[in-house]
């Protein structure tokens, strides 16, 4: 049986989360570069950001770097929220990233998250066990959508901050407006 076989039987539902587990870099390279402009250091955002390893404290790292330099902009509650949804990307993609994936003949794509089983003191003897979830292609596009609008925040965020530290900014881009996060949890 050839490595994710299943994603044959859903080709769309795989593409969705193929292009969010592969485009979450994407996020945190615009993230660094938040993090790049208030501080024109390059070199301390990618460093800072990229030496250890983690998601979660890559994300952290860059707020700590530029938090300050967006309040001192009047654009505390911007970078807020532009963090806010790199965070709830993070929790998509993480709930997709240590999977196992099958077609159970349900009409849905079936995955399991297979940490569930190893976080517990018992005895693991099959995957049994396991809570078996779905996914169907308007949730996962609803998931995509977030992801890109998150990016949206970012490239809105460095370019306003551009524009009020006085720097080169592209004109046609601007802050999104708000975007409820979507579910996560199945």
């Amino acid at each position: 049986m050839p490595i994710l076989s299943a994603f044959k039987d859903f080709p769309d539902e795989a593409a969705l989360i193929g292009r969010m587990l592969a485009g979450y870099a994407d996020l945190e390279i615009d993230l660094m570069y938040c993090a790049k402009a208030v501080r024109d250091d390059l070199d301390l955002a990618l460093k800072a950001m990229f030496r250890g390893r983690g998601n979660s404290q890559r994300i952290d790292v860059a707020d700590a770097i530029a938090r300050q330099s967006y309040v001192d902009l009047g654009l505390a509650e911007e970078f807020g929220e532009a963090i806010a949804e790199v965070r709830v990307c993070l929790r998509i993609r993480n709930l997709y990233a240590h999977c196992t994936w099958w077609n159970d003949n349900s009409g849905q794509l079936a995955f399991a998250n297979l940490e569930e089983l190893a976080k517990g003191d018992a005895v693991v003897a099959d995957l049994h066990a396991l809570t078996v979830n779905h996914v169907t292609v308007p949730h996962l596009q609803q998931q995509f959508d977030y992801f890109e609008h998150a990016d949206q925040m970012l490239i809105g965020v460095l370019q306003e901050g551009n524009r009020r530290a006085g720097r080169p900014a592209h004109p046609g881009i601007a802050i999104p407006k708000a975007m409820a996060a979507p579910a996560i949890t199945l």
